[in-house]
């Protein structure tokens, strides 16, 4: 994606936060940034899911989950470090830092994950799609404060 388009997209976007008012909740720039990890998050969610449900049928839900959750994290870290952070600092040094926010994240997703599958015996696509959710918060923040800024 050129800089041009993204920064017109970021800029209709932000008109947008605007109009309806989320601005006055958080500084326009955050908001932007926000919702373009969460369109990157969505991506990764969609990836996640689908490795996890291929991966579910010829393996446990642990390996299908761990493999599922690490193959998002290079999708993800390139997009949010192209788009949504605008590539901050030394490429190498900050997928190093988001492999350590990640970590722990993976910690979150895996204990939402198993406690969704054998503590309220949820159907797998709901128990990942949960994991997915509470890891992304995480992430995010972790991404935001640390990693990425």
């Amino acid at each position: 994606m050129s800089t041009q388009l993204l920064a017109r997209l970021e800029t209709t976007l932000e008109a947008a936060l605007r109009t309806l008012g989320i601005t006055r909740l958080c500084p326009a720039e955050r908001a932007v940034r926000v919702v373009e990890f969460g369109a990157v998050g969505l991506t990764g969610a969609a990836l996640n899911i689908a490795l996890f449900l291929w991966l579910v049928g010829v393996t446990s839900a642990m390996v299908a989950g761990t493999v599922a959750f690490f193959g998002t994290i290079g999708w993800t870290f390139l997009l949010n470090w192209l788009v949504t952070f605008g590539r901050p600092g030394d490429l190498l040094r900050r997928f190093g830092r988001y492999l350590g926010v990640y970590a722990v994240g993976y910690v979150v997703y895996i204990g939402t994950l198993m406690t969704g599958l054998h503590l309220f015996a949820l159907p797998f696509w709901l128990s990942d799609l949960s994991a997915v959710a509470g890891g992304g918060l995480l992430n995010y923040v972790g991404s935001e404060q640390y990693a990425l800024r």
